[in-house]
């Protein structure tokens, strides 16, 4: 009974091997078959190449200023006075111009009085040591005004005012005998007094203002 299992046992493994021995022979012939019949199987790998663009700076041209340069050039300012420039004040003294009798000569016209336009006055001085009779003398201006000297002697060294105003005679003042404050004599922009003895003679004048 053991002797026929044994043998079973053999002639298993023998079959097994046998098919193992067919199967590598098999494989054997198969690939030496494929090896003489196909080509090799390559893999091409396709690489592309992605091209970086790469950027060469270009110089840039500064650009030059062409035409004409003007060149300005500021004025210097000039100081601006404002304001009310000061009014020149005539000289109230005149000088005199011509003396024709030494010693006898005008020597002021006030023209222009503060206090009341018929104050005006000529001042007339003796300048010897003489009296000088004045009767019929005249002063005149020249918008024909006349002044005709009264009974009258003028001391040595002394002065004498011809008011344009009316008044009282005395020795040292003498008046015209005008009463209205619109009639002045003596124009305040410029006049001329010419004093005459009795002969008619010029023996001085003085001009002031725009008469000059």
């Amino acid at each position: 009974m053991r002797r026929a299992s044994s043998n079973h046992a053999s002639l298993l493994l023998k079959t097994l091997l046998a098919c193992l021995l067919g199967a590598g022979v098999f494989l054997i012939a198969r690939a030496s078959y494929l090896s003489n019949n196909y080509f090799p199987l390559i893999i091409v790998q396709e690489i592309t190449e992605t091209a970086t663009p790469s950027f060469t700076p270009t110089p840039s041209a500064t650009p030059t200023p062409t035409g004409t340069i003007t060149i300005t050039t500021t004025p210097t300012r000039t100081p601006t006075v404002t304001g009310t420039l000061p009014t020149a004040t005539q000289t109230r003294t005149p000088t005199p111009t011509r003396t024709l009798v030494p010693g006898v000569f005008i020597v002021e016209i006030e023209y222009a009085p503060e206090t009341h336009r018929l104050d005006e006055y000529v001042e007339i001085r003796n300048q010897t040591g003489e009296f000088i009779p004045m009767e019929g003398w005249t002063l005149r201006d020249e918008n024909q005004n006349v002044f005709t000297f009264p009974q009258f002697s003028l001391d040595p060294w002394a002065e004498i005012k011809v008011w344009t105003k009316a008044g009282i005679l005395d020795p040292r003042n003498l008046y015209w005998g005008r009463t209205d404050p619109t009639d002045p004599v003596w124009n305040d922009h410029g006049d001329c007094a010419y004093l005459r003895d009795t002969e008619h003679d010029l023996m001085h004048s003085v001009c002031y203002g725009s008469k000059r």
